[in-house]
């Protein structure tokens, strides 16, 4: 009995020596757990991540896969779709490979990136959990593999090194590791412009010394990224005029706008955790100037704002920092509970890293697996060669999943698609009868304009109820293609 109270001792006090090295690794452990997880399951995104990965396989030009209308500059990804594609010819990634690679990378890099700043990491992961109880499906825009994840790993890693130095000039190496940061975001996902951001939470929180050096920092970050591009000009218009196609005239086109670009509505049952914590710090500290002068908490509400008319700002801007905060804000709690009880501590963050794991992984209402169940254009099929567009053809179809998924599964496919990953994208004439469709849904009257436009060499897709007769859409043969994809040509 002795002698195993003794081992008991020395294995109670190697824990207590190690609690801190054991802590990062169960955090890092999780972090790492938690895109594999989902992965596991069959899970692959739905949208943009798909056309990033088949367009680095593909190597083309848009031009070459997309009918364009005229004026449209610069690929607003090059540079994501240049890196993409030297992993590509360098291992031999296909698509898929390459997707699976961006979604837990990028995931991966959001939940490190501003551990650095911490002393208790599972108050990060903490926050995410208290979100993810009150809503399973919130913020886990960490998993869609899009370039955008690049800058919320930039935004992370910004907001918590500028905003712990009050005070203090920063040095030559934050700003200068700054504005290679501000160049790398704007190099690999564009939309440089939504960079200003940052000082701007700084200048109204009174941190004027630290907005004017970030603005610095983010003009001579867009303009080194623009440089990058051997285009500099064409770089920075270029995202300008792609919002605005992304956009188009909301006042005709408002129904066809990407989901990340309508209201969000307020964030819902995860605003209702912050506004509880937001409570709690003013119990505490009685004078609401300390979050005034905070840039994190003034960037989350900024975007909470915005994001009421546009969900992005809160998506990408309001709810990262959102995050951020709530995590500082438990911290302290964290290292005191820490300090008086170093194994308990072991215990609080292996069970925050689990259920972590656990949340995310969940396949609540099919989100992770429902992805393998989608119906494709399969085009391996040797009965569906005569029906699919000829070299040269276009393929028309008002579904941009038809695009998605076929680009992604036959990147080398040698038509071009009429509707692709932007609608506005598309000749003007092409997207007035796209929007005509959408309002009146597939009658022959809504398709009769791209019937008539049909070439032998081209194809109309049009996606129906699996079991439906053929579309009622006249001078076209039909072919099913399966779960309820019809493909129409000439007679």
């Amino acid at each position: 009995m002795e002698a195993l109270s003794t081992v008991e001792r020395v294995f109670s006090q190697w824990l207590e020596s190690r609690s801190r090295v054991l802590v990062w690794t169960m955090v890092a452990l999780a972090i790492i757990a938690i895109p594999l997880f989902i992965l596991a399951q069959g899970f692959l995104p739905t949208d943009d991540a798909l056309r990033h990965a088949a367009k680095a396989v593909d190597g083309r030009p848009w031009s070459q896969i997309l009918v364009l209308r005229p004026g449209v500059l610069e690929d607003p990804h090059a540079a994501w779709h240049g890196l993409l594609r030297c992993f590509h010819l360098a291992f031999g990634l296909n698509a898929e490979s390459l997707l699976v690679c961006t979604v837990a990378g990028l995931c991966i890099a959001v939940l490190a990136a501003p551990l650095p700043w911490f002393k208790a990491p599972e108050a990060w992961l903490a926050a995410w959990l208290m979100v993810w109880m009150a809503n399973p499906l919130k913020g886990l825009r960490i998993t869609n593999g899009r370039p955008l994840l690049v800058t919320m790993s930039v935004l992370l890693i910004v907001m918590p090194w500028w905003s712990c130095r009050a005070g203090t000039r920063p040095s030559y190496f934050q700003r200068g590791v700054t504005l290679v940061l501000f160049a790398l975001a704007a190099w690999l996902h564009g939309s440089w412009y939504l960079l200003c951001l940052i000082p701007f939470a700084f200048a109204v929180a009174g941190r004027w010394r630290e907005a004017i050096e970030l603005t610095q920092c983010w003009l001579l970050g867009s303009l080194l990224a623009g440089i990058l591009t051997g285009h500099p000009w064409n770089f920075l218009a270029g995202q300008v005029l792609h919002l605005s196609h992304a956009f188009g005239d909301t006042s005709a086109a408002y129904h066809i706008l990407a989901t990340e670009f309508l209201p969000s509505g307020g964030g819902g049952l995860a605003m209702l955790v912050f506004l509880g914590a937001i409570a709690l710090w003013l119990s505490r500290h009685h004078d609401p100037s300390g979050l005034l002068k905070n840039p994190v908490f003034i960037l989350a509400v900024v975007g909470w704002v915005l994001g009421l008319k546009v969900t992005r700002f809160w998506d990408d801007w309001g709810f990262p920092c959102a995050i951020l905060w709530l995590a500082t804000t438990l911290e302290p709690g964290f290292l005191t509970f820490g300090k008086a009880h170093p194994i308990q501590r072991l215990g609080v963050a292996f069970l925050i890293g689990l259920s972590c794991v656990l949340i995310t992984g969940s396949d609540l209402e099919g989100r992770w697996t429902e992805s393998s169940r989608r119906p494709y254009l399969d085009l391996s099929k040797p009965e569906i060669g005569p029906w699919l567009p000829a070299k040269g053809g276009i393929l028309y179809s008002p579904s941009m999943a038809v695009f998605y998924d076929t680009f992604f599964r036959f990147p080398d496919a040698d038509w071009r698609y009429l509707v692709g990953f932007e609608p506005t994208l598309m000749p003007e004439s092409d997207l007035a009868i796209y929007r005509r469709i959408l309002f009146e849904g597939p009658s022959s009257a809504a398709y009769a304009d791209w019937v008539a436009k049909l070439r032998p060499i081209d194809r109309l897709l049009v996606r129906q109820m699996p079991g439906s007769p053929a579309p009622a859409i006249s001078g076209l043969m039909w072919y099913e293609a399966g779960n309820g994809m019809w493909l129409g040509k000439l007679p």
